[in-house]
């Protein structure tokens, strides 16, 4: 898939796939079509057995993703809501079992469910420009791809707890502090980076990377886990209609 009006692109280079978000537009900003595809190439991925390392990264030099595309959800029903929690979250739950190391190649923001995207791969590079946050409380929502979860198991519950709380961005030196990046890249660079560090683990046995980030990774989140019933929450929040209300909260009763 590299198609320049598609929503990602892939290309691989002997076991290294590289997946980038192709919205740099709106800042790689998730839409429906973007979900889709991601979760057509991750499903994928589980099934090719030449793959040892996948990279995930955003076009330009701006932005990683910011999360979900706003004007696009604002056009979707309660329904199509529903399923967009629901899809968003299996998505990224088989992006973390992918049995393979994934890695981030961060430049610019990270923001809200874009930093679920990082935090749902394995290391997470990221260039001096880089900024991180989910300020989706500050808006009166919820971080609901696993973020949370995911948070916590990376920087621990007191810092995880701050930047969910708080809202706040923090940049990539503190970010580098807390641990929720691996590593600073000059700017503009993280991909390269990355594809370094992806070519030192291709050369590993694939057999002993698999087992160690099997052994390595814990508390994984279930696919339909109940991070969805936060983010139904935060979304009933979000769009604040009778009949969206309704509908999240008997989605809500059924956790």
């Amino acid at each position: 898939m590299s198609e320049t009006n598609s929503g990602i692109t892939v290309e691989q280079v002997d076991g290294i796939v590289t997946i980038q978000l192709n919205r740099s537009k709106v800042l790689n900003a998730i839409d429906r079509r973007m979900l889709d595809q991601l979760d057509t190439e991750v499903s994928r991925l589980h099934q090719d057995t030449s793959v040892r390392v996948v990279i995930l990264t955003g076009s330009g030099n701006r932005s990683f993703c910011v999360g979900a595309d706003l004007n696009h959800i604002a056009t979707l029903t309660s329904e199509s809501i529903q399923k967009w929690v629901i899809d968003g979250n299996r998505m990224l739950s088989r992006l973390a079992a992918l049995p393979v190391p994934v890695i981030a190649a961060i430049n610019g923001y990270a923001i809200g469910g874009g930093l679920e995207v990082a935090l749902a791969c394995d290391l997470r590079i990221a260039d001096e420009t880089s900024s991180f946050g989910l300020p989706e409380i500050t808006h009166g929502w919820f971080p609901g791809w696993g973020g949370t979860h995911r948070l916590l198991n990376v920087i621990g519950e007191a810092k995880a707890k701050e930047m969910v709380f708080l809202g706040e961005r923090i940049d990539a030196p503190t970010a580098r502090q807390l641990g929720l990046i691996n590593r600073i890249a000059p700017v503009a660079s993280s991909a390269i980076e990355a594809t370094k560090i992806a070519e030192s683990l291709a050369e590993k046995s694939p057999v002993a990377i698999q087992a160690a980030k099997a052994a390595l990774s814990r508390n994984p989140l279930t696919e339909n886990s109940f991070e969805i019933n936060y983010e139904a929450l935060a979304l009933s929040t979000c769009f604040n209609t009778p009949e969206v209300e309704q509908t999240l909260q008997a989605f809500l009763d059924q956790g």
